[in-house]
């Protein structure tokens, strides 16, 4: 059996123009927080634990044992972004999936604004299945 590819997409809104340190940063928080989304979350005594539990035939291990592969494409609008959110969730909610919606403190005039996605990681033709068709960063 041939293995499978794995990787994390982040999708950004292009139409924001978003300066590209901005940009970067967003995509950043969009990876840590779809990856963050397989850890669980106990509380104990004033102390946070978190875990990460998976099998060696997981996507996970799959990716944290190789190279990390991120792609970053982009879409035109708020609504294909929470589209594609929706999409995923509603078709596969095993796939992590972070939507970021930026505070406004620094570019948008002080109004909250989903700047972009982070999907996976995950099985690449799973991620494609709904991000295949968009066009590269």
């Amino acid at each position: 059996m041939e293995p499978r590819n794995v990787k994390q997409v982040i999708v950004m809104r292009k139409d924001l123009n978003m300066r590209k340190g901005k940009m970067i940063a967003q995509g950043a928080h969009a990876s840590v927080d779809a990856l963050l989304s397989l850890f669980s979350e106990r509380e104990e005594s004033g102390k946070t634990t978190y875990t990460l539990t998976y099998g060696e035939d997981s996507p996970l291990a799959e990716w944290l044992g190789g190279m990390y592969a991120k792609i970053c494409v982009y879409v035109n609008s708020e609504e294909e972004l929470m589209g594609i959110y929706e999409h995923i969730c509603r078709e596969n909610p095993e796939i992590p999936v972070a939507l970021i919606e930026d505070a406004g403190l620094t570019e948008f005039h002080g109004v909250p604004t989903k700047t972009c996605l982070g999907i996976g990681p995950w099985w690449s033709e799973e991620i494609d299945h709904f991000t295949g068709d968009l066009k590269l960063l």
